[in-house]
């Protein structure tokens, strides 16, 4: 697997006292980070766990759990806040996870609560301390960040211990057990995401914002561009829940659309289109990573459409547009 490490998050963990080359060179790793990135395969991914596990000690853990400390562009968590509540978020993060492994991430619902479980991508292996913690303290950090309100989990469950300074972050008490596990009440991941409309326009190339812009002209077609654009990240832009959006039927919808001569399908194609030139151009962004924030399953889907639109590979137009 291919992991983007840019020179900013590099820095970051410089500053906290993680020099990843160090980490690099315990566990034998090759070095890519002058490219900014890694190579890596599903054992050495855990061993890189381990490592991290071996050395981080808490409070470098909590810093490096933090949204905004990470200060780079990180394609989950920006479909995360793009989302419209915790709940979309959570299956953001989660169908993620599924493409690019090899931490997955698994529910257990009740009527009034849904729990969060992480494993390993090879289920004979358990996930280091560090890494569920992590994941744990991340998800805590998007919820909170997304909404503005500080989110506590209705319990968390651990095989191992979390310090004071953890435990005070989180806000309540950790419960000892042999799985892992991080609880949240339903009513806390309703709560709407004030991130959802203006973290998406963080990300956006100056020319798409001025597109943006231009597209106030209120026509329905303007609006659904506008809409499309900030929910395309999020994985929610079926044509019931646009409409719904603009206070219209879908048939509303369709009909006030042919008027303009275009079609809802097609508007979708265009900002799809649009949004992956603009992830094209950032060169550390890998292709799977596109293809999720652009709203399809998988990579090959992803690029035959973009060779429909464009008549070249992704890789021909990044190298023209470099």
């Amino acid at each position: 697997m291919k992991i983007t490490i840019t020179r900013q998050f590099q820095q970051f963990l410089k500053e906290i006292g993680l020099p990843l080359g160090d980490l690099l060179e315990k566990t034998g790793i090759p070095n890519l980070l002058w490219k900014e990135e890694l190579k890596l395969t599903l054992d050495q991914y855990y061993q890189l766990l381990k490592a991290f596990d071996e050395e981080i000690t808490d409070r470098q853990l909590l810093q490096f759990s933090q949204i905004d400390n990470l200060k780079t562009f990180i394609p989950p968590f920006f479909a995360a806040l793009c989302s419209a509540n915790g709940m979309s978020a959570i299956m953001r993060i989660q169908k993620y996870k599924s493409l690019v492994g090899p931490v997955k991430i698994k529910f257990t619902e009740t009527q009034q609560t849904i729990s969060v479980h992480y494993e390993f991508a090879d289920s004979q292996r358990d996930l280091p301390r560090f890494a569920v913690i992590n994941e744990q303290l991340l998800l805590i950090s998007t919820l909170r960040k997304g909404t503005g309100k500080k989110i506590i989990p209705r319990e968390i469950t651990v095989p191992f211990n979390y310090s004071d300074c953890l435990t005070q972050y989180v806000g309540n008490k950790v419960q000892s057990g042999n799985e892992n596990q991080i609880e949240f009440y339903k009513s806390d991941l309703a709560l709407p995401f004030l991130t959802q409309n203006n973290s998406m326009l963080q990300y956006l190339e100056p020319e798409m914002q001025r597109r943006i812009k231009e597209n106030e002209d209120r026509s329905n077609r303007g609006i659904v561009r506008q809409l499309l654009l900030k929910a395309i990240p999020s994985g929610r832009y079926s044509i019931s829940e646009i409409a719904h959006q603009m206070g219209q039927s879908v048939r509303s919808l369709q009909r006030n659309l042919k008027k303009e001569a275009t079609t809802y399908n097609r508007e979708v194609k265009d900002v799809q289109f649009d949004l992956a030139k603009n992830y094209l151009r950032d060169e550390q962004m890998t292709i799977t990573d596109i293809s999720y924030l652009v709203g399809y399953n998988d990579p090959s889907s992803f690029l035959r459409a973009f060779k429909r639109w464009t008549g070249m590979t992704s890789s021909e137009y990044r190298e023209l547009n470099s």
